[in-house]
């Protein structure tokens, strides 16, 4: 894999060996490492497992000796869609070298673009998180009760996530005008002073947080709100995390895993992407609701238990190498 950034080289991660190729810098998301192409050729493996869009990863798995390979597909191009011509045959090439291609839900499946021609090479294996994370410690309630007096025990609305157009944080700022909420939201990125200078008094910019505060301020919100906007928001991990907490959520209807893992009428609501007024109806629906906010949210949690934890997603790769390497 390429360092994030600099000199990479070889380190363990929870006892795994990591080789990080170094990296030159960045253009249009992707890293400049050149090395990746000799790291991948002479690395000991059985097989090869390339995380795309990558257009560097395609070149090395292009350029590596004969064994299996499997690509997992995030997201098609959304973003930088005007390379696509020059792109796409990279891409034909290396899905056609794959054994397996793999999508973390039949929506992202269905909507995509560059799937739609392969067939039963295509599996579908959803992410998942480790719940365990996400549990209620003496430390956790200590952090929630500071994080609610602080809030003045006003209902909480919560979003987590890079701050980037098409999570449509604008739209749920708007929505946030039209109840009598809370909302809080955690992360940062380019649109953060835009988004700012139209917040109204009772946002909160909580910007990053540690792992450990995240999980306070999941336990510590009424609502989970995901307002994504376009299909670059092709699954959402925050939702997996919230559920583990047992929270309701409220998404939009966009044609990707968000629909998958929540269930509206469910696990919590959907509304039409970009839609503030259907956004803020949602939000006054559940904040209104104390039953029915407990109810989506043991819902949720228990559809994360039975079809996205991180066990699961784990086993369901192993199974899927060793039909690989057969």
């Amino acid at each position: 894999m390429a360092a994030v950034r600099g000199r990479g080289g070889l380190s363990l991660v929870d006892g795994v060996p990591v080789r990080r190729a170094a990296t030159l810098g960045t253009v249009l998301s992707q890293p400049l490492a050149p090395g990746l192409l000799c790291d991948t050729r002479r690395t000991p493996a059985d097989l090869v497992h390339l995380h795309h869009p990558n257009p560097l990863g395609d070149l090395a798995v292009l350029a590596d000796r004969p064994r299996p390979l499997v690509v997992s597909q995030h997201s098609d191009v959304v973003r930088q869609r005007a390379l696509r011509p020059f792109y796409g045959p990279l891409q034909r090439h290396v899905f056609a070298r794959a054994r397996f291609v793999t999508v973390a839900s039949e929506q992202a499946l269905r909507s995509s673009l560059e799937l739609r021609h392969l067939g039963e090479k295509v599996r579908v294996i959803p992410y998942g998180v480790e719940p365990e994370r996400f549990v209620r410690t003496p430390g956790v309630d200590a952090r929630v009760a500071e994080l609610r007096a602080r809030w003045g025990g006003e209902p909480v609305v919560l979003a987590v996530g890079r701050m980037v157009p098409y999570k449509g944080l604008d739209v749920l700022l708007a929505a946030a005008e039209r109840i009598e909420a809370r909302v809080v939201l955690v992360g940062s990125g380019p649109e953060d002073p835009r988004l700012r200078a139209v917040a109204g008094r009772r946002v909160e910019f909580a910007g990053r947080v540690s792992d450990d505060d995240l999980v306070a301020y999941y336990h510590a919100a009424d609502v989970f709100c995901l307002p994504s906007v376009t299909i670059a928001e092709a699954f959402g991990i925050v939702l997996l995390e919230a559920m583990a907490c047992g929270l309701p959520l409220v998404t939009t209807t966009l044609p990707t895993g968000v629909s998958a893992v929540n269930r509206d009428g469910v696990t919590g609501l959907a509304v039409p992407p970009g839609d503030a007024g259907a956004l803020a109806e949602a939000l006054r629906a559940l904040l209104a609701d104390d039953v029915r906010r407990r109810v989506y949210g043991a819902a949720a949690r228990q559809v994360l238990e039975k079809e996205y934890t991180a066990a699961l997603m784990a086993a369901r790769y192993v199974t899927l190498y060793r039909e690989a390497l057969s």
